[in-house]
Parts: C-alpha cells; sequence; structure tokens
C-alpha cells in the first residue's frame, strides 16, 4: 500500500507545485483561505482518479497482490497527506511574506474545507467518474461568473465579508471540535468508498 501511495505522490507532484503557486498568490491578493482549501481539494481529487480511472489501469491494479480495501486506503492516505504539506505550506509562507505566525482559525479552515470536499467527492468519483466532477465545477463556475458580472457584483467582497464574520466566531475550542468531526466523516467516507469500490466489475 505504501507503494501505492508514493506512485501517487510522484506522478502528481504538480499539484503541491499548482498549490505553491496558489498560496503566494492567496497571501499577495488576500484570497479568503477557505477558497483555497476548496480548489486545492477539487484539482487534486480530478488528478488523483483521472490517472487510474482508464479500465486497463484499473485491471492493472486490482491483478496486483494487494486488496482493493488498500488500493482505497492509499487515496485517502495520499489525500490525508497532501492536505498536511499544504498546510505546512501556508505556515512556511506565513513566516516568510507576513513575518509572523500564522492565523490558525484560518489554517483550521483551509483543513476543514479540504477534508470535507475529499470526503464527498472520493465516494463519488469511486461510484460514477471524475469527469463528472469536473462537468459540475465548469457549471458552478458558469453560474459563479454569471452572479458576478448580472446580479452580484460585488459577490467577491460578500464573500470575504462572510468568511470574516465566520472566522471571528470560530474560538479555537469550536474549531477543534469541528476539525475532529470533520476527520470523523472522512473515515466514514473512506469506508464507504471502499464498500463502493469493492463491489466494481472492471
Amino acid at each position: 500500500m505504501l507503494q501505492l501511495v508514493k506512485k501517487d505522490f510522484l506522478i502528481h507532484k504538480n499539484i503541491l507545485l499548482g498549490m505553491l503557486a496558489a498560496i503566494i498568490l492567496y497571501m499577495l491578493v488576500d484570497v479568503p483561505p477557505i477558497f483555497l482549501g476548496l480548489l486545492f481539494a477539487f484539482t487534486m481529487t480530478l488528478q488523483i482518479f483521472s490517472s487510474d480511472e482508464k479500465r486497463t489501469a484499473q485491471v492493472l491494479l486490482c491483478s496486483l497482490p494487494i486488496t482493493r480495501k488498500e488500493i482505497v486506503s492509499s487515496k485517502y492516505i495520499t489525500a490525508f497527506l497532501f492536505i498536511v504539506m499544504i498546510m505546512v505550506l501556508l505556515i512556511a509562507g506565513s513566516f516568510i511574506i507576513y513575518q509572523g505566525q500564522p492565523n490558525w482559525i484560518h489554517l483550521g479552515l483551509v483543513a476543514i474545507a479540504s477534508l470535507i470536499v475529499v470526503a464527498i467527492m472520493y465516494p463519488f468519483s469511486y461510484k460514477f467518474a471524475s469527469k463528472y466532477l469536473l462537468v459540475t465545477f465548469f457549471l458552478g463556475f458558469a453560474v459563479y461568473l454569471l452572479a458576478a458580472k448580472f446580479f452580484v457584483p460585488d459577490i467577491n467582497d460578500q464573500l470575504r465579508v462572510i468568511v470574516s464574520k465566520l472566522t471571528a466566531l470560530l474560538e479555537v475550542k469550536v474549531m477543534m471540535f469541528t476539525l475532529i468531526t470533520v476527520i470523523i466523516l472522512y473515515g466514514v467516507s473512506w469506508l464507504l468508498s471502499i464498500k463502493i469500490y469493492q463491489k466494481k466489475v472492471f
């Protein structure tokens, strides 16, 4: 299973490079951190699944001396490690760019947003295909652009205000409780994905 995790890291190391650029952008233009978490989790899921969704790749994986549970588990471990690495990059960026400690509430929001997106998208990707997630992303982005253009021109400012209010309401204890709850959700998602993948026929 560890070899599968290593494979995903080697194949998808470009995700970290892309997120490094996104982190720099976030810190320079003050993009709400929760958006960074959503973008990262969505991009990571599409990248990880797109390379393994070909039937030949699935047949090859299932022919190896590993169980389907281990195949699924490796994906969840990879995603979790990627999220941890993004947290480390955010902390390092805070010290380098702002020359101070990071906002731990913001970091918590990024972790929570990333874990929730992965927990929802992974079972969906195992049940259907990541291409449907891509279609959903483009439809959602199109709705966002239309709203910004014709209905809510200041939508970005309003979103920043919402995130700021949410951050102000959250205390460290509440954030920790929420994070623990989301990690439990992540575990439930893992079990669901195993059940879905074990029933698939290639």
